[in-house]
């Protein structure tokens, strides 16, 4: 049982950590580097590496919730109830949902916009238009991820509370 709870928070922490590492460090970083360095253009490669990250992230929130259920199902069985299970498994689910539409959904757009932008570039009468769904799908994306981080948050919460009691 302890392994198992080990490997819940273990799931649940790097899942979490992730999302603080990429939101607070690694996409300022990239924006501010590359876009100091080649101006507007710069502002789109970072938008590019920093999407690229996300797509390889994404596989690991996917992954990162199937063990969080998987445990809280196993703990479910074998032992003790966890405390507010149901809160916790609809907050993985949640998680994982939200991860799903900004991965599948979200990124299918930004991917779209560019090809368009690609194959319109000679004729961009107005890239602002661009700009302004891009900064759009990119708002976004922040959103959702500041929203997972507060659930991922809550989650971390319920632990704590638990072992305290």
């Amino acid at each position: 049982m302890v392994v198992l709870r080990c490997v819940y928070l273990l799931a649940l922490i790097f899942w979490v950590g992730g999302m603080v590492a990429l939101g607070t460090f690694a996409a300022p970083a990239i924006f501010d580097v590359l876009e100091a360095h080649h101006g507007v253009a710069g502002r789109l490669e970072a938008g590019d590496v920093f999407g690229e990250m996300l797509r390889r992230f994404r596989s690991f929130e996917y992954g990162s919730a199937a063990v969080l259920l998987a445990a809280l199902g196993t703990l479910t069985y074998r032992g003790p109830r966890p405390s507010v299970l149901g809160i916790r498994v609809t907050t993985v689910v949640v998680m994982l949902c939200i991860s799903l539409y900004a991965g599948l959904g979200i990124t299918g757009q930004l991917d779209g916009l560019q090809a368009e932008m690609q194959r319109n570039i000679s004729s961009l009468a107005a890239p602002n238009d661009y700009a302004v769904r891009y900064e759009s799908l990119y708002a976004q994306t922040t959103v959702l991820l500041l929203v997972n981080l507060g659930f991922g948050l809550s989650l971390i919460y319920w632990e704590a509370k638990a072992r305290i009691a």
